[in-house]
């Protein structure tokens, strides 16, 4: 009887763990197109991730990279072109000749893909606070959504600044488990930051931390959703779910559906 109360919890809290789509369907669609996205809406995944930068004339073109040449073929700094030049670059050959056509979406456009409901976006913000008024010009129209938007991002000024202009949408704090300098991430300190901020959450990398039911608790008990990226095989993705995580970040939900269940 225990035993099968047990595998019933494990299930129950298998099924309750949100499966976001990495960049999209990004193992099998070009990362950050409508493609991508809408083949991760296809395949089932419980929400999307996307990357933005600000474009030279202060506008969205939804790109990971700085520049432009891994997923075009043509180098070209984001911040230094216009969203008109970004959102005309070929962005999807690369991945494959069906993919053809795809071009580097705007943030309005990545957006309008997601199904209304319990589906959800999170903006992965690559540049500084000052995309922040234009995310605002974005996304205040979508108040009425606004359980399907969360903010992430790695800058601490990124973050606060983002929930202090958008108090109504989630934001999260992303973070490696090393720094820049190579030294463990102090988690302690990063969640006294993001309760500082009055952060929702954060968002973790699943190297170099301490990944155990402890630490789950550590983050929860402080009042913070948590998250974690990227899970790409099916063990790990079991293994975040049985720890608790409140969703998992991965390249390819199929596989993390079918892990869970």
């Amino acid at each position: 009887m225990k035993t099968w109360i047990a595998l019933t919890m494990a299930a129950v809290s298998a099924q309750a763990v949100e499966i976001v789509a990495h960049r999209g369907f990004s193992a099998r669609a070009p990362e950050n197109t409508v493609g991508a996205f809408e083949l991760a809406w296809k395949s089932g995944a419980d929400s999307c991730e996307l990357d933005v930068y600000l474009t030279a004339d202060g506008k969205t073109a939804v790109i990971h990279d700085a520049d432009t040449v891994r997923t075009t073929g043509i180098k070209q700094a984001v911040s230094r072109a216009t969203q008109a030049e970004l959102t005309a670059f070929e962005a999807g050959a690369w991945k494959g000749t069906e993919w053809a056509g795809q071009k580097i979406p705007t943030l309005e456009q990545a957006l309008e893909t997601m199904p209304e409901g319990k589906h959800r976006f999170f903006i992965e913000v690559k540049c500084g606070p000052e995309i922040v008024p234009e995310l605002v010009r974005i996304l205040e129209p979508m108040k009425h959504r606004a359980s399907q938007l969360v903010v992430i991002a790695f800058d601490r000024k990124v973050a606060a600044a983002s929930k202090k202009a958008l108090p109504w949408v989630q934001v999260y704090r992303l973070a490696a488990g090393k720094t820049r300098d190579r030294k463990p991430t102090d988690l302690a300190r990063l969640i006294a930051e993001a309760r500082e901020d009055r952060l929702d959450g954060l968002d973790l990398g699943t190297k170099d931390f301490p990944w155990d039911p402890a630490m789950v608790e550590q983050v929860r008990l402080a009042g913070l959703g948590l998250y974690v990226w990227t899970v790409n095989d099916p063990e790990s993705v079991r293994k975040f779910a049985e720890i608790g995580v409140q969703g998992i970040t991965t390249d390819d939900p199929v596989m993390a559906r079918e892990a869970l269940r």
